[in-house]
């Protein structure tokens, strides 16, 4: 279940650089380029910094990262997905998430291609390829993967939506789609890698009510940190890079803060 951590990276992270108070956004799931800086957990180490994008090509928006560490290793995500109007969220049309080693080599590799329903989830190492394929049928239209997902969270948020609920494409380790529900816990938040005041969320799968309750206790807590005073764009979270791969904290980059230190 560690891949489901992948939510916030990866919970990732397309946020303004700008910081303002409550900015009114056109499409309330749009998110504009950002730099992120990546820490080793429960440390002020930094380990490594990411840059993402979001392009406009054929009637699409194409979110484009790359996160690059101190000891060589890279990632590189894009994803496509389709604008909605009437203040619905984009619909995914096709994920891929590439991990490199230091040398170029293949790490690990996961794709969705929502259309087709095709999947896959790639581990590399020294034993050879372990591919897990599917096709994947009957795709929720709110299913999202990496960094698009935070669209969804960000969106819903800035329609002050009491509740979030939306399926994740995740690699636990064969491709699988999950229902995800998210709920505020904190509005006042305070946390040491970001300033100011911010909303706190929880992310856990929903696996239907028994098992929750049998599964919950192994599943890892996802929580990701939002800023009110800059259009609710995504401040950071905790989540392992792939299924079972290295635990990190991402953070979105902002000019240094003397706050901080008194948290």
């Amino acid at each position: 279940m560690r891949r489901i951590t992948l939510l916030l990276a990866v919970l990732f992270v397309l946020t303004s650089g700008h910081r303002c108070d409550a900015t009114p956004v056109g499409d309330v799931f749009q998110l504009s380029a950002t730099d992120v800086t990546i820490f080793a957990p429960d440390t002020d180490q930094i380990i490594g910094h990411g840059h993402y994008t979001l392009l406009h090509q054929g009637g699409l928006d194409i979110v484009e990262g790359e996160n690059k560490y101190s000891n060589g290793e890279y990632d590189q995500e894009q994803q496509s997905v389709r604008p909605s109007t009437q203040g619905l969220p984009p619909v995914l049309v096709h994920y891929t998430h590439r991990y490199f080693n230091a040398d170029g080599t293949t790490q690990y590799d996961e794709m969705l291609d929502a259309a087709s329903g095709n999947a896959a989830c790639s581990r590399y190492d020294s034993s050879g390829p372990n591919v897990r394929q599917t096709v994947l049928s009957n795709i929720p239209l709110d299913t999202y993967a990496g960094a698009t997902q935070l669209m969804l969270l960000v969106g819903r948020l800035r329609q002050n939506a009491p509740d979030i609920t939306f399926h994740s494409f995740n690699c636990i380790p064969d491709p699988h789609i999950i229902a995800i529900s998210a709920r505020r816990l904190d509005e006042q938040a305070t946390w040491t890698k970001y300033p100011g005041n911010l909303i706190k969320l929880e992310m856990k799968p929903d696996l239907g009510k028994w098992l929750n309750v049998i599964v919950a206790p192994f599943v890892p807590k996802i929580y990701g940190w939002f800023d009110p005073t800059d259009a609710f764009n995504y401040a950071g979270g905790e989540f392992d890079r792939y299924y079972k791969g290295r635990h990190v904290v991402m953070v979105r980059t902002h000019p240094p803060d003397d706050s901080l230190a008194q948290h």
